[in-house]
């Protein structure tokens, strides 16, 4: 199972699983891989000690200055929305390639 924790309040996946990184007080069993969106080390620091996949996602600029259409940020903003929204990418692969991975909507 994988789990998200982020303190966003809108746009969610239904098809994920999200927790408010605030509230995190334990790690939670059978998870295989958490994304976490912004700094919460206790976090971090909880699943790796399990060898739990643990990937870290920057959160976003101040609200107006950011792009919120994936197929018009640059890279970076690009690999960090991906990496929210739990979708694998090659690390190596251009913009041209990843663009390719953002769903339908």
């Amino acid at each position: 199972m994988e789990l998200i924790y982020t303190n966003q309040l809108d746009g969610f996946d239904p098809n994920k699983r999200y927790r408010n990184a605030d509230l995190f007080r334990s790690v939670e069993s059978g998870v295989t891989k958490v994304v976490v969106v912004g700094d919460h080390p206790a976090i971090v620091d909880a699943y790796e000690a399990l060898g739990v996949e643990v990937i870290v996602s920057e959160l976003p600029a101040a609200q107006g200055e950011v792009e919120t259409d994936p197929s018009k940020m640059g890279v970076a903003a690009l690999r960090e929305w991906l990496t929210a929204q739990g979708i694998d990418y090659d690390l190596k692969a251009p913009k041209s390639e990843i663009i390719k991975l953002i769903p339908a909507s």
